[in-house]
Order: C-alpha cells, then structure tokens, then sequence
C-alpha cells in the first residue's frame, strides 16, 4: 500500500485555519463571551469526562526530530454497546446508548492527539471515526462477534506496510517437532473455545526513510479460571508478531504490545510476560496447575482450520483483514453475558495426552523461548513515573500483591486499576514494549498517561462526568 499523497500548502493552511477556528471558539465559551442554547449546554454537559495529565515517565532521551522517531500511543477498551447489561453494572447512570455516546466520542477527541490508538470491544467504529478526523484505521473481530479490534492511526504520519489477524483457537501452542507433535487438536493445546483474537499492523512512518512501528492489540480470554489458556494465548501472540516482523522486513522497528489482557499483575500470565526468567511464586504455579481444564467448546473448533490462512491487508479505508461482521445498530446483546460464577469450571475435563495441554514447566519454556532475551518492558510497570507523587495510584500501594507469597515479582508500579466498577475493580490494561531484534537499541518510554486518583472515579463505572466505558484509557509515549 503507497503511502498517502502530501498535502498541498492550501490544504495545509486550511486545516490550520480550521484549528485555530474551532480553539477560538472552545475559548469564547469557555470563558462565557458565547450566550448558548439550552440544547448546547446540555450537548457540554453530555460531553464531559474525567481528564487525566501525561507525567514524565522519569528517563531521559536523546532522541532528536530528525533522526529518529518519536510515537504516543493510547489503549482502551471502550466497552461494546452490544455487552452492556445492568446487572453487570448496578448503579451506573449511563449504560443507555444515547447517554454513552457523547462522552466517548469526547473522550477520544481528546486523545486525537495520540499517533496511534487501539481499541477492544468495538462495535461502532464508524461513529468513533468522527472524533479522529486525521486518523485512519485497520480493525478485525473473532468469528461471528459484532465488536472487534481496532487499530486507529493518523494518516498523516503514516501507513500500513502489512497487518494480520491472528485467530487464537486455531494457532498451534506446540510446534510439528516437539514431543505434543500430532493432529491439530494435540498441537493447538487449547483448554476451550473463546474466539478471541490478536491484530498487528506495521506502521511505516510517511517521511521515515524506511522506519516505522509494529503495533499488535488484543483482548484476551475473560474468565478468572482460565491462566492457563491467558498464557497460550499471549505465547501465540508474541511469536505471531516476531514472525510477523520476519516476515514484513521490520525486525529494526519496535513493538508495542497493547490491549486488555485480563490478568493482573499478581497473576501468572503478566509476571510470564514482563518477566520471563524469574521464577514463579509457587501461588502463579498453581494457578495454571488449576486451570489446566479441557473445557467441552473445543470441539468446536474446526479441525479444517488447523492451518490458518493469512490474508493480504486491505487497502480499503478500514484496512480490514477479516471477514465482514454485521455492524450492530440496535443494541441487542450476542449472547456474550459472562458466567455469573466466575468461579465455575462447569463443563470441563482432566486433559488427556491426545489434547496437547502443556505441564507447566513445558508452558514457562515456551515463553522464555518467545522472550530469550528478557521480559517486555511496561509503559507503567517498568518506568519511575510515580516516584514524584510517591506512586500512590499503584498496584503495589493499594495492596494488589497481598495474595502472593514470597518470591520477586515485577509490576508493582502498574496503575491501581484500569477496570474500575461496581463489582470489579482490576489492572487489567497495559502497554507493553516487546525487547528489541537484531540487536537494535530498544526504544525509551519517556512519559505515561498518569492514571486517576481512584476518588475520583466514584462508586464505579460507567458513570457521567467520569468515564462512558468500565475500563480506563492507559497510554505512553516511546521513543528510538
């Protein structure tokens, strides 16, 4: 896909004009020079969110306009109308369509600003688009889901070398030569179906001389029970955007990791993540010894989809790579309400030798195998940007690691929460750097998306004047 053409002067002096127009007029009202309607007073207050300052992530960088690059980078899962149900949300006052969406189409004007922004549990992507006039995006969904992944980024900076979507039941967990080699089923080791999905995008920067950024979002598998199949899945994905980098020439670019990955810090699956090489807390051991379940969805999965097909990414606005999913208009769920218990392990089996699930030890090899080198560094978790504020909005300070018995552990400064609602309130939300290939310098992150104090996010979320969706925005700004 050629990158798109330069704007002319005229354009250029016509877009700032623009600009300046619009902040003029955010100016006068705000400052009351401006009598308004009722209607548009109302339209304000409809818009109003909880704004959050960026904060040094506490590391220096030499990095300089000319020579090298520069990218900030928003994550959000901004809550599918299609998932919304009261229950799951006792005492929120904007669940309704009409009463979200002013505050989300607000909220991501306000992050128009960001290069890069990545979205889960999107259903209305058409919608969210009109807030990100100068951005472009690439999305994808799993089989039959009515949200997806999507991948927003502005145009002017710049395009899409290649993208994938990687569907996660069908990837192999075990390669065709280790001792799991079999049939499909032995070597996905998959624990159940959960139609979840991963999509990559190379980014190649418009003036870059051959430079860009390998961006890679997903949203992995929800249920408490389930470790085992989290960390699969985070292995398959890790090795699809190493091989993804192969594949497209872009091993010298960074990699950002990002998205809802539902573990916490205090769980197997982020510790595996960021660091690799250490050695499990016996409590993380036995929370994927415990989820080492075949839950009976497997057999669904299509034995002829085994090897899946990678498709060339559309050069279409929407750079979709996956097959077309009816937009959803109507706010009818899709049958997507969560276990009520989400303690349950119902409908699920010991594994046999025939299905390929992987003892422990054989599980953490892998990722050290995918992550030779080192775990991924964190936007939150492996920065010093809490040290001025004494880090008082981190999952450390607010007792997140209490469970875990003795042993080191990495994330303490990740934010308290990124989920924040009546019922559940998790770090769940992370920007992850991948360590660098071909032994090029790893990229800096040089500031944070400085969480919220948690007062300030009321009884839960969603809430109005606070946030449209249940989970947090989180977002970095790396360097190389």
């Amino acid at each position: 896909m050629p990158p798109p053409p330069d704007l002319t002067p005229e354009q250029i002096a016509k877009a700032a004009e623009r600009k300046a127009a619009k902040l003029a007029k955010k100016k006068a009202i705000a400052e009351g020079k401006v009598e308004l309607s009722d209607e548009q007073k109302l339209e304000i207050e409809r818009r109003k969110f909880l704004k959050r300052d960026w904060a040094s992530a506490g590391t220096s960088s030499s990095v300089d306009d000319k020579g090298k690059g520069k990218v900030k980078i928003i994550t959000w899962n901004i809550l599918a109308q299609t998932l919304v149900r009261r229950e799951l949300f006792p005492g929120s006052d904007c669940l309704r369509w009409s009463d979200r969406r002013a505050m989300l189409l607000a909220e991501l004007e306000h992050h128009s600003d960001s290069d890069i922004i990545c979205l889960q549990e999107c259903d209305r992507v058409k919608e969210y688009s009109s807030s990100l006039p100068q951005h472009t995006f690439v999305k994808g969904s799993g089989p039959g889901k009515l949200h997806g992944l999507v991948i927003f980024y502005r145009t002017s900076r710049f395009f899409v070398r290649s993208s994938k979507l990687i569907h996660l039941d069908e990837e192999h967990l075990s390669s065709s030569d280790s001792k799991n080699a079999g049939d499909g089923k032995r070597r996905r080791g998959g624990s159940r179906q959960t139609k979840n999905v991963g999509l990559i995008v190379a980014l190649e920067e418009v003036d870059g001389d051959g430079r860009g950024i390998v961006v890679a979002t997903t949203h992995l598998f929800w249920h408490p029970k389930y470790a085992y199949e989290r960390v699969r899945q985070s292995i398959i994905l890790l090795r699809s955007i190493r091989q993804f980098q192969e594949d497209n020439g872009c091993t010298s670019w960074p990699a950002i990791f990002a998205g809802d990955l539902n573990t916490q810090p205090s769980e197997a699956t982020y510790q595996l993540l960021v660091s690799p090489h250490n050695p499990l807390p016996q409590s993380m051991i036995d929370e994927i010894s415990s989820s080492r379940l075949v839950h009976d969805s497997v057999v669904k999965i299509s034995p002829s989809s085994t090897e899946p097909t990678s498709e060339a990414p559309s050069t279409s606005a929407t750079g979709s790579n996956t097959p077309v999913v009816k937009d959803e208009e109507d706010g009818q769920g899709e049958g997507e309400l969560p276990d009520n218990n989400e303690k349950s392990i119902a409908n699920t089996r010991t594994p046999g030798a025939d299905d390929g699930i992987l003892a422990v030890e054989d599980l953490v090899k892998a990722m050290r195998d995918v992550l030779p080198n080192g775990g991924a560094g964190s936007a939150y978790g492996s920065v010093e940007w809490g040290s001025a504020t004494g880090n008082d909005e981190a999952f450390a300070k607010r007792g997140g690691f209490e469970h875990v018995d003795s042993g080191e552990v990495a994330g303490t400064g990740e934010p308290a929460y990124t989920c924040f609602t009546p019922l559940f309130r998790l770090t769940l939300d992370y920007l992850l750097l991948l360590p660098p290939l071909d032994n090029h310098n790893l990229a800096k992150i040089t500031s944070i998306y400085a969480p919220p104090k948690i007062e300030q996010l009321g009884e839960g979320l969603p809430r109005k004047g606070i946030c449209a969706s249940d989970h947090l925005a989180v977002g970095c700004e790396i360097a190389w």
